[in-house]
């Protein structure tokens, strides 16, 4: 399918939006900076990726943040403008172009005081207490999902891809909705302890998650002098161990906003802030009360220039934590002992025992509100040109702009009208395609996902060749064989074991997630001379870090073959490729 690597060129028109370049690419989007009329916009495109296994759930997603956006309008959360649909029918979403930085840039970049981040952070709550009222939820509030513009230092809530609203239909199909690891609730992680045998359970989210989140954004701000760097932090959301408080690892930190910041992360929903109404109340209070120890950077800004991480044992160093801690307490120094030992025990929630917590207090829910109506969002009959030409419209719904084939000496043309029967036509006998159990799902060779490489070896400090051991589908037991299904994804954990070799604990640890999806080779079946079975892995997330793009590639032997369906052991290794095989 060609919207699977579908990427917009520079020069592209879509709909009147001109295309510049790439911005960014996620999960399920790629973003664009546009122009249109003279004025910079961003074009966010569905992605139909391989890894999201079903483009119709791409494109509900897609739709969901369309309706969102339009249940919303605020100074603080990113305004759309407009929507529709780009070539092979991705579907896109035009909105406004915020020049400038994220919060981790601007707390390095512009060194802000401790009151100036308080003002910023009574805004941001003020922006989620209008969307909580609507019945909105972000799902995924973190440093890099909030921008504060050049021009004014208004801070910008986006990227809605994560958010749900009341009456929305839920595409999940894991415990957890989808969100960052690090920005996570407690909570969540308990639920997922708690229902470990239950397929069909799903964590409700709430808006005591998204204050969580916020607490977490505010923590990171006033202990990390550099934010914007990967390496591995101290676990904010373990069940066991809370962080130390601010204060002791910042000492400009003024006790009071510790405490509030410690209560915004506390183990128990019940002790945080009732509602973002009242936390935006506590926050203002905090700000009327401030005296000069708030008006300095939480850093000096010596402290917040970037180092070079070690390469000794690719591990990358953790930056200096500000001055020498006061009031360092038996209790704190307990919990950095402890942490070590816990900490790996703690990222495998899913699989974890002991004693269950106090029960969770219930929330009242959020307001039903009706969304708008966007059934004229449905896939519509489409052209398809790949390239302009002098008879085309302003208003037509592509036009792109494409080299000349030097064969004929004019732009390529190819022009198809599907109807909206024919496109559902076409999904669902692709749908029944991929479930049909003689179906056969060879890979084919191509380069890995973008930044695959980068973040492998910058980041992540992996090498070409690295193996690492782990469960390839988390829905069942470590050991034993197990049916998997060509063209489903998987999600493979690494478990708490022992015997992993050093590296691997070092930079695949316990609680680390693969994503990918299944393949197998029809000619190697019953055969003992290669693998039968694929799994490409195009995404991780190690505990307490965001997800970024990999290369992992499982062979693995067939032991029977049935319905379409590969036999094969669940806990096999998984190498780091620079290519797919």
């Amino acid at each position: 399918m060609t919207a699977t690597l579908f990427r917009l060129p520079s020069g592209a028109i879509v709909d009147g939006w001109h295309v510049s370049r790439e911005l960014g690419n996620g999960g399920f989007a790629v973003v664009y900076l546009v122009e249109k009329s003279g004025k910079p916009y961003a074009l966010k495109v569905a992605r139909h990726r391989e890894a999201s296994g079903d483009d119709k759930r791409t494109h509900a997603r897609m739709v969901r943040e369309a309706t969102i956006l339009l249940m919303l309008n605020h100074p603080n959360i990113i305004r759309p403008q407009g929507h529709g649909y780009a070539e092979t029918g991705n579907m896109y979403v035009a909105l406004e172009y915020v020049d400038g930085w994220t919060l981790a840039e601007w707390k390095e970049r512009k060194h802000p005081t401790i009151h100036e981040i308080l003002r910023v952070f009574v805004k941001l709550a003020s922006a989620l207490s209008y969307m909580h009222e609507r019945g909105v939820l972000h799902r995924d509030l973190k440093l890099v999902n909030v921008l504060i513009r050049k021009s004014n230092g208004e801070p910008v809530i986006i990227d809605f891809g994560c958010a749900t609203y009341s009456l929305a239909e839920d595409l999940t199909e894991e415990g957890l909705p989808p969100g960052t690891e690090r920005f996570r609730a407690p909570e969540q992680f308990k639920f997922l302890r708690d229902h470990k045998d239950e397929h069909r359970a799903r964590y409700a989210f709430k808006v005591a998650d998204e204050i969580f989140a916020l607490g977490a954004m505010l923590y990171e701000l006033l202990t990390d002098p550099r934010p914007t760097e990967h390496y591995r932090r101290m676990s904010l959301n373990n069940l066991l161990l809370p962080p130390p408080s601010a204060s002791d690892v910042n000492t400009r930190i003024p006790e009071p906003l510790s405490e509030l910041v410690e209560k915004l992360l506390s183990r128990n929903p019940s002790e945080r802030p009732v509602d973002t109404d009242a936390l935006r109340r506590e926050l203002e209070e905090h700000l009327e009360r401030s005296g000069a120890e708030y008006m300095v950077p939480p850093h000096a800004p010596s402290e917040q220039w970037p180092s070079g991480p070690s390469e000794s044992e690719g591990l990358p160093v953790v930056p200096p934590r500000g001055p020498t801690p006061r009031n360092v307490t038996r209790k704190t120094l307990v919990v950095g002992a402890a942490l070590v030992a816990a900490l790996a025990a703690a990222v495998t929630f899913s699989r974890a025992c002991g004693d269950v917590p106090a029960p969770l207090p219930d929330y009242p829910p959020l307001p039903m509100t009706p969304p708008p109506d966007m059934s004229h969002l449905n896939p519509a009959p489409m052209v398809l040109p790949l390239a302009t030409d002098a008879g085309q419209k302003e208003g037509s719904t592509v036009k792109m702009t494409t080299p000349e084939d030097p064969s004929q000496g004019r732009p390529l043309r190819v022009q198809k009208r599907l109807s909206a029967a024919e496109c559902a036509a076409m999904s669902l006998v692709a749908a029944l395609a991929a479930g049909c159990p003689g179906s056969q799902i060879r890979p084919e060779s191509f380069t890995c996902p973008s930044g695959a490489a980068r973040a492998m070896v910058k980041e992540l400090h992996w090498k070409e060749g690295d193996g690492f051991v782990f469960t390839l589908d988390d829905r069942h037991d470590d050991d034993g064989l197990i049916w998997f299904t060509p063209g489903s994804d998987v999600v493979g954990v690494v478990p708490k074991v022992e015997g992993l070799r050093r590296r691997q604990y070092e930079v695949a640890p316990p609680g680390t997630r693969f994503y990918g999806k299944v393949y197998y080779l029809s000619d190697k079946m019953g055969r003992a001379d290669g693998p039968a079975l694929i799994i490409r892995y195009d995404r991780v997330k190690l505990p307490g870090q965001d997800e970024r793009p990999v290369c992992v590639v499982v062979e693995g032997r067939s032991y029977g073959f049935k319905d379409g369906r590969v036999q094969s052991g669940n806990t096999q290794t998984g190498y780091v490729v620079d290519r797919w095989p």
